[in-house]
């Protein structure tokens, strides 16, 4: 695994960390739609790159 591509999934597990709490306490089903889309857009993209170069 590749430097760049170490310091990417970082930046995602931080990304989930930091929405975690909200994620657990919302009780609105809209809003925990958009937190939900907002990590899963994200690791969507690291998930798809197969090389750090991009598109």
């Amino acid at each position: 695994m590749s430097l760049q591509r170490s310091i990417q999934l970082l930046a995602l597990c931080l990304l989930g960390l930091f929405f975690l709490p909200y994620i657990l306490k919302l009780k609105q089903w809209d809003l925990l739609f958009i937190l939900l889309a907002g990590v899963a857009m994200p690791a969507y993209d690291f998930l798809s790159k197969r090389d750090g170069r991009g598109d």
